[in-house]
């Protein structure tokens, strides 16, 4: 009856010792704990979205389980996934295959994902200015951007103002303004007065007013020629300034890195 309980206990001992979970390294590159960062360098779990970390845990001699850690609706939430070995071992190759994460690898990997800084590059926009943007359904939205408040970009259209929220948005495309046309200003200046002078001329030939008339017609052809030089200017420069176009959306980013 002692050697019965003797056995008993060991065996539940064995039990215990082989049921236990024990945190193993993927690979010496990501290490026992896989951040953010190491998950999209290596790509491990591309499909995980809102990935905060992950861990993988022994279960047997030959059965693995990840635990995966992300965030939903500003909550941490972990759920698990099984991992056979030979699932183990290709995610094992996948990473030991691709160069090591320095410090320089990470820089040039988030110089690309425009996702992570979306907020602040349309707060820097200059605005008001032509834009188009593509939504995750790919509908298309031209138009003027207005402004960009509370995660919502209004845009105004031919008919109306329209808002988009930036979590829908997959890419936008605008003018990278500078100050390279600057010099043109004077010119425009020059040219829009002289047009809205030649204008004046040409109703005065057709109306033949008075000479008091058609001296106060001359000057509101090039008061208006001026007012309408900053419109031309702004026209110009949009048209002769190259477009940018900016991935806002992580899965959009994701497809195109593959």
């Amino acid at each position: 009856m002692a050697i019965f309980k003797l056995l008993l206990s060991a065996l539940l001992v064995l039990g215990a010792a082989i049921a236990q979970e024990e945190v193993v390294i993927l690979s010496p590159r990501v290490g026992t704990l896989i951040d953010i960062h190491e998950n999209r360098f290596y790509r491990i779990f591309p499909k995980v979205r809102n990935f905060i970390s992950a861990q993988v845990y022994s279960t047997s001699f030959t059965g693995y389980k990840v635990r995966i850690n992300v965030n939903r609706k500003g909550k941490e939430k972990t759920y698990e996934k099984k991992m056979s070995l030979n699932q183990f071992t290709r995610f094992q190759n996948k990473i030991n295959a691709q160069p090591e994460f320095t410090d320089e690898a990470r820089a040039i990997m988030y110089a690309g994902m425009d996702f992570l800084r979306a907020s602040d590059i349309l707060t820097d926009l200059k605005k008001p200015q032509f834009v188009k943007i593509v939504d995750n359904k790919n509908m298309r939205l031209n138009g003027t951007l207005v402004s960009f408040e509370n995660s919502f970009i209004s845009v105004q259209t031919p008919r109306e103002i329209e808002q988009v929220n930036l979590n829908d948005v997959k890419r936008i495309s605008y003018r990278l303004y500078s100050n390279e046309f600057l010099r043109l200003k004077s010119y425009i200046y020059v040219i829009s007065g002289a047009m809205g002078l030649n204008v004046a001329s040409i109703y005065n030939s057709q109306r033949s007013p008075r000479l008091d008339e058609s001296w106060y017609y001359r000057f509101y052809g090039i008061v208006m020629g001026l007012l309408f030089s900053s419109e031309l200017y702004e026209a110009l420069a949009t048209l002769l300034t190259p477009s940018e176009t900016f991935i806002l959306s992580q899965e959009e980013y994701e497809k195109n890195v593959k």
